[in-house]
Formats: structure tokens, sequence, C-alpha cells
């Protein structure tokens, strides 16, 4: 599909939900134009997201950072990741929503929607240890896994770019999130799919961009 006939798909989208788009938004790079983050990179960064994730829902940050440790882990987290687990911050709770979208990138994940049900992440989390203990395991992903293709993660890359400018202009005019999506799980896809799709060639996850200007 060529960058105007994905910028068109996506704009009828938003239109069928009832969303206002910006026909001024440029059109995203062409397919050949991107290469995809690889399938060691998707790993580790899905070991990072879930890792931040676990501390929330059992708040064993020391045990999740002995964990890491002790499986030569804890490098590949962001700063921010390792101030999270370090000191007393406010929490990440919504760095699930990345860890869902980069796990549908590695086909851990079946679907994913713009639906206000969670996504189904059970074939996801079994790659992980359920309990944090000193002989828990390290993450194990399946052999036979395969990423996502890269058009359809470039659909993707496309419609959030749209999305999220319509989220953000909701806000800044004082106005609900259109189309009764979650305006933090857009701003995490956002963000997942940009650093997937390497975008602006940056690496540092914390500040991977998530621009939606004209």
């Amino acid at each position: 599909m060529t960058p105007e006939l994905r910028k068109e798909a996506s704009e009828l989208q938003l239109h069928k939900r009832g969303i206002r788009i910006n026909v001024q938004l440029h059109v995203i790079e062409a397919d050949e134009e991107v290469t995809l983050r690889s399938e060691k990179e998707l790993h580790l960064r899905l070991i990072a997201l879930w890792a931040v994730s676990h501390a929330l829902e059992t708040h064993t940050k020391e045990q999740v950072t002995a964990y890491l440790q002790q499986h030569r882990l804890f490098e590949h987290l962001s700063a921010q990741e390792v101030q999270f687990l370090s000191e007393d911050i406010p929490d990440m709770q919504w760095r699930r929503h990345a860890f869902a979208f980069l796990a549908w990138c590695a086909g851990l994940v079946p679907k994913i929607d713009l639906g206000t049900k969670p996504c189904e992440i059970s074939q996801a989390l079994a790659c992980f240890p359920a309990e944090i203990h000193a002989q828990a395991a390290a993450p194990t992903f399946p052999a036979n896994l395969k990423m996502r293709r890269k058009d359809a993660i470039m659909d993707w890359s496309d419609l959030l770019y749209r999305l999220h400018w319509a989220v953000r202009h909701a806000y800044l005019n004082h106005k609900p999130s259109p189309g009764n999506v979650d305006a933090e799980l857009v701003r995490e896809w956002h963000q997942a799919v940009n650093w997937m799709c390497r975008y602006d060639d940056e690496d540092n996850w914390d500040v991977v961009s998530t621009e939606t200007t004209a």
C-alpha cells in the first residue's frame, strides 16, 4: 500500500468512528523506507515493560530488580524504568498498554483494537514467570514466534499518528477523548509503534517522539 492510500484508509476509519480528521497531516514513510526493530530488540523491550507492570501489580520492586539483575536483564531497562524501580516516584501503570501493543507486534497477542475492553494478553504473559522468587526462570519466548508483517504495523503507525492528533486536539479544546477511545492507550500505542518503526532513528525508549504536528 502506498503512503497516500494508507492515509486515505486511516482517515476513512476515523471518519466511520466520528473522529475529527486533520487532512493537513502528512503521509508517513513508505514500507521500504522503514526498518523494523529486530526480534531480539522487541523481546528485550517486552521484558522491560513486563517488569514495570509486574512490579506495579505485585508491589515487589525489590524482587523484580533482583530478578532482572540475576538474569542480566536490568541493563535493558530505560532510565525512567530504572528510576521507577529504585525510587518512590509516580507509577507507570499506563505502560501496560505499550506492552500489549508490542506483544501484538511480536505475535504474542492475537488481536488488538481500540475498543473499551482490555487486550487479551495471557499468551504473552505465559512467557514470563507468574511469581518472582530466587528460582524463577528467565523469560522464554516461543521458538515458532512470528513477528507481524511490516505492512500491518505500518497501518497502525499511520492510524495512531492521525488518531493521536485528534485526541490532543480534543484535550486542548477541553473536550472528551473522541470516539470513546482511551487517550492514554493511544499515546502509549503511538510511542510503541514509533519505537517499533525506528521513528527519527531514536533508540532511547523514554524520548521516542509522538509528535502530531501538521
